[in-house]
């Protein structure tokens, strides 16, 4: 009888290692498998979307760009109030001696990269300057009611300090102006 009872034994070890084989291959191996075929095709998809691009990226490179210029409706008049030349240096240096009068102290004058609008360019001029309240607000009213279109923005003023009897602070602006395109 022991030995038909170790010949069941062994019958059942088998059947328990075929079970746990039969486990380990449907738990763990068959999912990893479909998962790691799922991830070749997506990485053989993205390799030819990416070859295209490449070929669509060289086709670009080789065709002229156009420029990009955007266009504005401006009137003719008005466009020819402004001047034809760069004239920022001697711009920058009356906006100096008109705020010299008001006794403001400028901090920065920075012109920044120029856009390009067809028939008229943008130029922004970045500036910092010190002074009262009054004497600041006496400055830009000074620019806008100029010859020359110019357009303040991006106005920070910081809190005011107590300087010698009087309230000054540090404004930051963009100031832009224009003169004629193409």
């Amino acid at each position: 009888m022991s030995s038909l009872s170790s010949l069941i034994r062994l019958f059942l070890l088998f059947i328990l290692a075929i079970f746990i084989l039969l486990f380990f291959y449907v738990g763990l191996y068959s999912p990893k498998e479909k998962n790691i075929s799922a991830l070749q095709k997506d990485t053989q998809l993205l390799e030819q979307k990416l070859l295209s691009l490449k070929q669509k990226q060289s086709s670009l490179k080789e065709a002229p760009m156009p420029q990009k210029r955007s266009t504005l409706d401006v009137p003719l008049e008005l466009i020819n109030s402004f001047p034809s030349t760069n004239d920022i240096p001697e711009l920058l240096s009356s906006w100096t001696r008109q705020g010299k009068k008001m006794e403001i102290e400028f901090l920065l004058f920075k012109p920044l990269e120029e856009n390009n609008l067809g028939s008229l360019i943008e130029m922004p001029i970045e500036m910092t300057l010190r002074g009262t309240y009054q004497q600041t607000l006496e400055f830009f009213n000074s620019l806008a009611s100029s010859q020359r279109k110019i357009l303040l923005s991006n106005i920070e003023m910081s809190r005011p300090e107590n300087k010698n009897g009087q309230y000054v602070i540090s404004t930051h602006a963009l100031a832009t102006t224009f003169r004629k395109g193409d």
